[in-house]
Protein backbone atom coordinates (compact mmCIF):
# COMPACT_ATOMS: atom_id res chain seq x y z
CA UNK A 1 0.00 0.00 0.00
CA UNK A 2 1.22 3.45 -0.82
CA UNK A 3 1.40 5.91 2.03
CA UNK A 4 -0.71 9.03 1.97
CA UNK A 5 0.88 12.44 1.88
CA UNK A 6 -0.43 13.10 5.35
CA UNK A 7 0.60 11.15 8.42
CA UNK A 8 -2.78 10.05 9.70
CA UNK A 9 -6.12 8.67 8.57
CA UNK A 10 -9.31 9.98 10.10
CA UNK A 11 -12.54 7.99 9.88
CA UNK A 12 -16.05 8.87 10.86
CA UNK A 13 -16.48 5.69 12.86
CA UNK A 14 -13.21 5.57 14.75
CA UNK A 15 -10.09 7.32 15.99
CA UNK A 16 -7.27 8.84 13.97
CA UNK A 17 -4.36 6.43 13.48
CA UNK A 18 -0.96 6.75 11.85
CA UNK A 19 -0.17 5.41 8.38
CA UNK A 20 2.33 2.91 9.79
CA UNK A 21 -0.16 1.57 12.29
CA UNK A 22 -2.89 1.23 9.66
CA UNK A 23 -0.54 -0.73 7.40
CA UNK A 24 0.38 -3.06 10.26
CA UNK A 25 -3.32 -3.49 11.12
CA UNK A 26 -4.23 -4.43 7.54
CA UNK A 27 -1.33 -6.90 7.37
CA UNK A 28 -2.40 -8.35 10.72
CA UNK A 29 -5.95 -8.85 9.43
CA UNK A 30 -4.53 -10.59 6.35
CA UNK A 31 -2.37 -12.80 8.58
CA UNK A 32 -5.46 -13.51 10.67
CA UNK A 33 -7.28 -14.76 7.57
CA UNK A 34 -4.22 -16.84 6.75
CA UNK A 35 -4.28 -18.37 10.25
CA UNK A 36 -7.99 -19.19 10.15
CA UNK A 37 -8.10 -20.64 6.64
CA UNK A 38 -4.87 -22.59 7.18
CA UNK A 39 -6.50 -24.08 10.27
CA UNK A 40 -9.59 -24.99 8.26
CA UNK A 41 -7.66 -26.73 5.50
CA UNK A 42 -4.66 -28.12 7.38
CA UNK A 43 -6.02 -31.69 7.72
CA UNK A 44 -5.61 -31.90 3.93
CA UNK A 45 -1.81 -31.90 4.19
CA UNK A 46 -1.56 -34.34 7.11
CA UNK A 47 -4.62 -36.50 6.44
CA UNK A 48 -2.93 -39.96 6.44
CA UNK A 49 -1.00 -39.29 9.65
CA UNK A 50 -4.06 -37.75 11.35
CA UNK A 51 -6.17 -40.76 10.39
CA UNK A 52 -3.52 -43.16 11.70
CA UNK A 53 -2.93 -41.17 14.87
CA UNK A 54 -6.63 -40.86 15.68
CA UNK A 55 -7.32 -44.46 14.58
CA UNK A 56 -10.01 -43.54 12.02
CA UNK A 57 -10.42 -44.05 8.26
CA UNK A 58 -9.19 -41.52 5.71
CA UNK A 59 -12.77 -40.53 4.93
CA UNK A 60 -13.57 -40.01 8.60
CA UNK A 61 -10.46 -37.86 9.02
CA UNK A 62 -11.55 -35.88 5.95
CA UNK A 63 -14.84 -35.11 7.67
CA UNK A 64 -12.85 -32.84 9.99
CA UNK A 65 -12.74 -30.53 6.96
CA UNK A 66 -16.36 -31.26 6.03
CA UNK A 67 -17.87 -30.51 9.45
CA UNK A 68 -15.73 -27.40 9.82
CA UNK A 69 -16.78 -26.01 6.46
CA UNK A 70 -20.49 -26.77 6.89
CA UNK A 71 -20.52 -25.08 10.29
CA UNK A 72 -18.91 -21.97 8.80
CA UNK A 73 -21.48 -21.98 6.00
CA UNK A 74 -24.35 -22.14 8.48
CA UNK A 75 -23.02 -19.53 10.91
CA UNK A 76 -21.14 -16.93 8.83
CA UNK A 77 -24.08 -14.65 8.03
CA UNK A 78 -26.10 -14.92 11.30
CA UNK A 79 -23.04 -14.55 13.55
CA UNK A 80 -21.81 -11.61 11.48
CA UNK A 81 -25.18 -9.96 12.08
CA UNK A 82 -24.87 -10.52 15.83
CA UNK A 83 -21.23 -9.52 16.35
CA UNK A 84 -20.44 -7.30 13.35
CA UNK A 85 -21.26 -4.04 15.14
CA UNK A 86 -18.88 -4.73 18.06
CA UNK A 87 -15.76 -2.71 18.70
CA UNK A 88 -13.47 -4.11 16.01
CA UNK A 89 -10.37 -4.30 18.23
CA UNK A 90 -12.31 -6.43 20.71
CA UNK A 91 -14.00 -8.48 17.99
CA UNK A 92 -10.90 -9.25 15.91
CA UNK A 93 -8.77 -10.01 18.99
CA UNK A 94 -11.45 -12.23 20.52
CA UNK A 95 -11.83 -14.23 17.33
CA UNK A 96 -8.05 -14.79 17.11
CA UNK A 97 -8.06 -15.90 20.76
CA UNK A 98 -10.69 -18.51 19.87
CA UNK A 99 -8.57 -19.63 16.90
CA UNK A 100 -5.55 -20.02 19.18
CA UNK A 101 -7.52 -21.96 21.79
CA UNK A 102 -9.15 -24.23 19.20
CA UNK A 103 -5.78 -25.15 17.71
CA UNK A 104 -4.41 -25.78 21.18
CA UNK A 105 -7.31 -28.15 21.92
CA UNK A 106 -6.62 -29.97 18.63
CA UNK A 107 -2.93 -30.27 19.51
CA UNK A 108 -3.64 -31.70 22.98
CA UNK A 109 -6.72 -33.82 22.13
CA UNK A 110 -6.26 -37.53 22.90
CA UNK A 111 -8.90 -38.66 20.41
CA UNK A 112 -11.10 -37.80 17.44
CA UNK A 113 -14.01 -36.32 19.43
CA UNK A 114 -11.92 -33.64 21.14
CA UNK A 115 -10.16 -32.85 17.87
CA UNK A 116 -13.62 -32.25 16.40
CA UNK A 117 -14.49 -29.97 19.36
CA UNK A 118 -11.35 -27.93 18.75
CA UNK A 119 -12.26 -27.64 15.07
CA UNK A 120 -15.81 -26.53 15.90
CA UNK A 121 -14.45 -23.75 18.12
CA UNK A 122 -12.40 -22.31 15.26
CA UNK A 123 -15.23 -22.81 12.75
CA UNK A 124 -17.59 -20.70 14.86
CA UNK A 125 -15.11 -17.81 14.71
CA UNK A 126 -13.79 -17.95 11.15
CA UNK A 127 -17.00 -16.93 9.40
CA UNK A 128 -17.27 -13.72 11.41
CA UNK A 129 -13.57 -12.91 10.98
CA UNK A 130 -13.58 -13.57 7.23
CA UNK A 131 -16.76 -11.51 6.74
CA UNK A 132 -15.67 -8.51 8.84
CA UNK A 133 -11.91 -8.32 8.31
CA UNK A 134 -12.22 -6.73 4.86
CA UNK A 135 -14.69 -4.08 6.04
CA UNK A 136 -12.45 -3.34 9.03
CA UNK A 137 -9.39 -2.96 6.78
CA UNK A 138 -11.27 -0.59 4.48
CA UNK A 139 -12.02 1.70 7.43
CA UNK A 140 -8.36 1.83 8.49
CA UNK A 141 -6.95 3.32 5.28
CA UNK A 142 -7.69 6.27 3.05
CA UNK A 143 -10.34 5.94 0.34
CA UNK A 144 -7.78 5.57 -2.45
CA UNK A 145 -6.13 2.63 -0.68
CA UNK A 146 -9.28 0.67 0.20
CA UNK A 147 -9.23 -1.59 -2.86
CA UNK A 148 -5.60 -2.42 -2.18
CA UNK A 149 -6.33 -3.12 1.49
CA UNK A 150 -9.15 -5.43 0.44
CA UNK A 151 -6.79 -7.32 -1.88
CA UNK A 152 -4.20 -7.68 0.88
CA UNK A 153 -6.75 -9.14 3.32
CA UNK A 154 -8.15 -11.58 0.77
CA UNK A 155 -4.58 -12.45 -0.17
CA UNK A 156 -4.35 -14.08 3.27
CA UNK A 157 -7.27 -16.34 2.35
CA UNK A 158 -5.71 -17.36 -0.95
CA UNK A 159 -2.24 -17.86 0.47
CA UNK A 160 -3.58 -20.19 3.16
CA UNK A 161 -4.66 -22.59 0.43
CA UNK A 162 -1.63 -22.31 -1.81
CA UNK A 163 1.10 -21.82 0.79
CA UNK A 164 -0.15 -22.57 4.32
CA UNK A 165 -1.12 -26.19 3.68
CA UNK A 166 2.12 -27.15 1.90
CA UNK A 167 4.14 -25.53 4.70
CA UNK A 168 2.09 -27.43 7.28
CA UNK A 169 2.67 -30.64 5.37
CA UNK A 170 6.42 -30.18 5.65
CA UNK A 171 6.16 -29.58 9.41
CA UNK A 172 3.89 -32.61 9.76
CA UNK A 173 6.31 -34.82 7.83
CA UNK A 174 9.17 -34.06 10.22
CA UNK A 175 7.43 -33.35 13.54
CA UNK A 176 4.04 -35.09 13.31
CA UNK A 177 0.54 -33.74 12.67
CA UNK A 178 0.07 -32.41 16.20
CA UNK A 179 3.06 -30.09 15.79
CA UNK A 180 1.26 -28.44 12.86
CA UNK A 181 -1.65 -27.38 15.03
CA UNK A 182 0.73 -26.29 17.79
CA UNK A 183 2.40 -24.02 15.21
CA UNK A 184 -1.01 -22.65 14.17
CA UNK A 185 -1.82 -21.94 17.83
CA UNK A 186 1.42 -19.97 18.17
CA UNK A 187 0.75 -18.10 14.91
CA UNK A 188 -2.76 -17.19 16.09
CA UNK A 189 -1.33 -15.90 19.37
CA UNK A 190 1.17 -13.71 17.52
CA UNK A 191 -1.57 -12.28 15.32
CA UNK A 192 -3.72 -11.69 18.41
CA UNK A 193 -0.95 -9.59 19.96
CA UNK A 194 -0.41 -7.57 16.76
CA UNK A 195 -4.14 -6.90 16.40
CA UNK A 196 -4.45 -5.76 20.01
CA UNK A 197 -1.68 -3.24 19.33
CA UNK A 198 -2.58 -2.08 15.82
CA UNK A 199 -6.35 -2.22 15.31
CA UNK A 200 -8.09 0.82 16.83
CA UNK A 201 -11.31 0.72 18.83
CA UNK A 202 -13.34 1.46 15.72
CA UNK A 203 -17.05 0.63 15.64
CA UNK A 204 -18.68 -0.08 12.29
CA UNK A 205 -22.43 -0.44 11.94
CA UNK A 206 -23.55 -3.56 10.10
CA UNK A 207 -27.26 -2.85 10.23
CA UNK A 208 -27.47 -2.63 6.45
CA UNK A 209 -26.69 -6.32 6.06
CA UNK A 210 -30.14 -7.36 7.28
CA UNK A 211 -32.12 -5.95 4.37
CA UNK A 212 -29.27 -6.38 1.93
CA UNK A 213 -29.18 -10.17 2.25
CA UNK A 214 -32.56 -10.58 0.55
CA UNK A 215 -31.66 -7.98 -2.08
CA UNK A 216 -28.37 -9.72 -2.75
CA UNK A 217 -30.00 -13.13 -3.13
CA UNK A 218 -32.61 -11.54 -5.40
CA UNK A 219 -29.93 -10.39 -7.84
CA UNK A 220 -29.65 -12.93 -10.66
CA UNK A 221 -26.08 -11.96 -11.50
CA UNK A 222 -24.88 -12.52 -7.95
CA UNK A 223 -26.77 -15.80 -7.75
CA UNK A 224 -24.90 -16.95 -10.86
CA UNK A 225 -21.55 -15.97 -9.32
CA UNK A 226 -22.42 -17.84 -6.12
CA UNK A 227 -23.33 -20.83 -8.28
CA UNK A 228 -19.97 -20.73 -10.06
CA UNK A 229 -18.21 -20.49 -6.69
CA UNK A 230 -20.17 -23.47 -5.36
CA UNK A 231 -19.36 -25.69 -8.34
CA UNK A 232 -15.70 -24.78 -8.82
CA UNK A 233 -14.78 -24.84 -5.12
CA UNK A 234 -16.61 -28.16 -4.63
CA UNK A 235 -14.63 -29.66 -7.49
CA UNK A 236 -11.32 -28.29 -6.29
CA UNK A 237 -11.68 -29.44 -2.69
CA UNK A 238 -13.14 -32.81 -3.62
CA UNK A 239 -9.68 -33.52 -5.05
CA UNK A 240 -7.51 -31.34 -2.81
CA UNK A 241 -8.79 -32.71 0.50
CA UNK A 242 -7.66 -36.23 -0.43
CA UNK A 243 -4.64 -35.41 -2.56
CA UNK A 244 -2.16 -36.90 -0.07
CA UNK A 245 -3.69 -40.41 -0.10
CA UNK A 246 -4.24 -40.09 -3.87
CA UNK A 247 -0.57 -39.39 -4.49
CA UNK A 248 0.46 -42.17 -2.12
CA UNK A 249 -1.85 -44.87 -3.49
CA UNK A 250 -2.18 -43.98 -7.18
CA UNK A 251 1.08 -42.18 -7.99
CA UNK A 252 3.05 -44.25 -5.43
CA UNK A 253 4.82 -41.20 -4.05
CA UNK A 254 6.62 -40.97 -0.72
CA UNK A 255 5.80 -38.45 2.01
CA UNK A 256 8.74 -36.28 0.88
CA UNK A 257 7.55 -36.37 -2.74
CA UNK A 258 4.00 -35.44 -1.67
CA UNK A 259 5.36 -32.42 0.20
CA UNK A 260 7.21 -31.34 -2.95
CA UNK A 261 4.06 -31.69 -5.06
CA UNK A 262 2.08 -29.59 -2.61
CA UNK A 263 4.80 -26.95 -2.66
CA UNK A 264 4.68 -26.91 -6.46
CA UNK A 265 0.92 -26.49 -6.27
CA UNK A 266 1.36 -23.75 -3.69
CA UNK A 267 4.18 -21.93 -5.43
CA UNK A 268 2.28 -21.76 -8.72
CA UNK A 269 -0.78 -20.51 -6.85
CA UNK A 270 1.14 -17.77 -5.04
CA UNK A 271 2.39 -16.42 -8.37
CA UNK A 272 -1.03 -16.28 -10.01
CA UNK A 273 -2.71 -14.98 -6.84
CA UNK A 274 -0.70 -11.77 -7.11
CA UNK A 275 -0.23 -11.68 -10.90
CA UNK A 276 -3.85 -12.08 -12.01
CA UNK A 277 -5.03 -8.61 -10.92
CA UNK A 278 -3.98 -6.55 -13.99
CA UNK A 279 -5.37 -9.17 -16.37
CA UNK A 280 -8.65 -9.36 -14.46
CA UNK A 281 -8.98 -5.57 -14.67
CA UNK A 282 -8.89 -5.83 -18.47
CA UNK A 283 -11.18 -8.85 -18.88
CA UNK A 284 -12.53 -10.59 -15.80
CA UNK A 285 -14.71 -12.97 -17.79
CA UNK A 286 -11.87 -14.12 -20.06
CA UNK A 287 -9.63 -14.73 -17.04
CA UNK A 288 -12.32 -16.79 -15.34
CA UNK A 289 -12.84 -18.91 -18.45
CA UNK A 290 -9.11 -19.49 -18.94
CA UNK A 291 -8.27 -20.46 -15.35
CA UNK A 292 -11.38 -22.62 -14.95
CA UNK A 293 -10.46 -24.43 -18.18
CA UNK A 294 -6.93 -24.93 -16.82
CA UNK A 295 -8.34 -26.34 -13.58
CA UNK A 296 -10.67 -28.72 -15.42
CA UNK A 297 -7.88 -29.94 -17.71
CA UNK A 298 -5.37 -30.51 -14.90
CA UNK A 299 -7.86 -32.69 -12.99
CA UNK A 300 -8.93 -34.63 -16.08
CA UNK A 301 -5.37 -35.64 -16.96
CA UNK A 302 -4.34 -36.51 -13.39
CA UNK A 303 -4.83 -40.27 -13.65
CA UNK A 304 -3.19 -40.42 -17.08
CA UNK A 305 -0.01 -38.68 -15.91
CA UNK A 306 0.21 -40.40 -12.51
CA UNK A 307 2.80 -42.84 -13.89
CA UNK A 308 5.23 -40.01 -14.68
CA UNK A 309 6.74 -37.84 -11.95
CA UNK A 310 7.60 -35.10 -14.48
CA UNK A 311 4.10 -34.96 -15.95
CA UNK A 312 2.59 -34.91 -12.46
CA UNK A 313 4.71 -31.86 -11.67
CA UNK A 314 3.29 -30.16 -14.77
CA UNK A 315 -0.28 -31.12 -13.86
CA UNK A 316 0.15 -29.87 -10.29
CA UNK A 317 1.68 -26.63 -11.53
CA UNK A 318 -1.30 -26.01 -13.81
CA UNK A 319 -3.76 -26.96 -11.06
CA UNK A 320 -2.10 -24.72 -8.48
CA UNK A 321 -1.81 -21.80 -10.89
CA UNK A 322 -5.48 -22.07 -11.81
CA UNK A 323 -6.77 -22.33 -8.26
CA UNK A 324 -4.44 -19.58 -6.99
CA UNK A 325 -6.15 -17.11 -9.33
CA UNK A 326 -9.74 -18.26 -8.81
CA UNK A 327 -10.51 -16.83 -5.32
CA UNK A 328 -9.34 -13.39 -6.47
CA UNK A 329 -11.42 -13.58 -9.66
CA UNK A 330 -14.52 -14.89 -7.91
CA UNK A 331 -14.35 -12.31 -5.10
CA UNK A 332 -13.85 -9.52 -7.65
CA UNK A 333 -16.95 -10.76 -9.46
CA UNK A 334 -18.86 -10.66 -6.16
CA UNK A 335 -17.73 -7.09 -5.46
CA UNK A 336 -18.68 -6.00 -8.99
CA UNK A 337 -22.11 -7.59 -8.68
CA UNK A 338 -22.68 -6.19 -5.19
CA UNK A 339 -22.10 -2.64 -6.44
CA UNK A 340 -25.55 -2.82 -8.05
CA UNK A 341 -27.24 -3.74 -4.74
CA UNK A 342 -27.91 -1.15 -2.04
CA UNK A 343 -25.79 -2.08 1.00
CA UNK A 344 -24.75 -5.23 -0.83
CA UNK A 345 -21.01 -5.34 -0.11
CA UNK A 346 -21.19 -6.78 3.43
CA UNK A 347 -24.12 -9.05 2.62
CA UNK A 348 -22.54 -10.40 -0.57
CA UNK A 349 -19.25 -11.03 1.24
CA UNK A 350 -20.88 -12.97 4.07
CA UNK A 351 -22.98 -15.01 1.62
CA UNK A 352 -19.89 -15.71 -0.46
CA UNK A 353 -18.08 -16.91 2.67
CA UNK A 354 -21.02 -19.24 3.38
CA UNK A 355 -21.15 -20.57 -0.19
CA UNK A 356 -17.38 -20.99 -0.37
CA UNK A 357 -17.24 -22.97 2.85
CA UNK A 358 -20.32 -25.04 2.06
CA UNK A 359 -18.58 -25.99 -1.19
CA UNK A 360 -15.40 -26.97 0.70
CA UNK A 361 -17.49 -29.15 3.00
CA UNK A 362 -19.50 -30.67 0.17
CA UNK A 363 -16.35 -31.46 -1.81
CA UNK A 364 -14.70 -33.07 1.20
CA UNK A 365 -17.86 -35.06 1.92
CA UNK A 366 -18.14 -36.44 -1.62
CA UNK A 367 -14.43 -37.18 -1.70
CA UNK A 368 -14.68 -39.01 1.62
CA UNK A 369 -17.51 -41.18 0.32
CA UNK A 370 -15.56 -41.93 -2.87
CA UNK A 371 -12.31 -42.81 -1.15
CA UNK A 372 -14.02 -44.99 1.47
CA UNK A 373 -16.13 -46.92 -1.03
CA UNK A 374 -14.25 -46.84 -4.35
CA UNK A 375 -10.71 -45.71 -3.58
CA UNK A 376 -8.95 -42.53 -4.72
CA UNK A 377 -8.71 -43.25 -8.45
CA UNK A 378 -12.15 -41.78 -9.24
CA UNK A 379 -11.58 -38.53 -7.36
CA UNK A 380 -9.90 -36.43 -10.11
CA UNK A 381 -12.51 -37.12 -12.80
CA UNK A 382 -15.47 -36.47 -10.47
CA UNK A 383 -13.76 -33.26 -9.35
CA UNK A 384 -13.28 -32.22 -12.96
CA UNK A 385 -17.00 -32.75 -13.57
CA UNK A 386 -17.93 -30.14 -10.97
CA UNK A 387 -15.38 -27.63 -12.26
CA UNK A 388 -16.58 -28.19 -15.84
CA UNK A 389 -20.15 -27.43 -14.73
CA UNK A 390 -18.85 -24.18 -13.22
CA UNK A 391 -17.10 -23.33 -16.50
CA UNK A 392 -20.34 -23.89 -18.42
CA UNK A 393 -22.19 -21.60 -16.01
CA UNK A 394 -19.54 -18.87 -16.50
CA UNK A 395 -19.99 -19.10 -20.25
CA UNK A 396 -23.78 -18.98 -19.96
CA UNK A 397 -23.96 -15.86 -17.77
CA UNK A 398 -23.00 -12.24 -18.27
CA UNK A 399 -22.60 -11.69 -14.51
CA UNK A 400 -18.83 -12.09 -14.73
CA UNK A 401 -18.27 -9.33 -17.26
Amino acid sequence: MHSNTTNTHSHAHGPTISNARSVVAVLALSLGCFSFVSTELMPVGVLPSMAAGLKVSLGTAGYLVTCFAFLVALTATPLTRVFGSMNRKVLMASLLAVCCLGNLVTYLAPGYFLVLIGRIMVAAAIGVFWSTAVVTAAHLVSARNRIRATSVVFGGVSLATVLGVPAGTLIGEHEGWRAVFAALAVLSLVVFIIIVWSVPAVKISNSSIRGAVSRTLGNSGLRAIFGVTALVVTGNFLAYTYIAPYLKQIAHQSAAQISVMLLIYGGAGVITNFAIGPFAAKSLRACLIIVTTMLTASLLIMNMVAVSGTLMVVAFGIWGAAYGALPVLLQTSVFNGASAVKGGADAATSINVAVFNAAIGFGALIGGLLINNMGPAYIPVVSAGFVLAGLILIMMTRATR
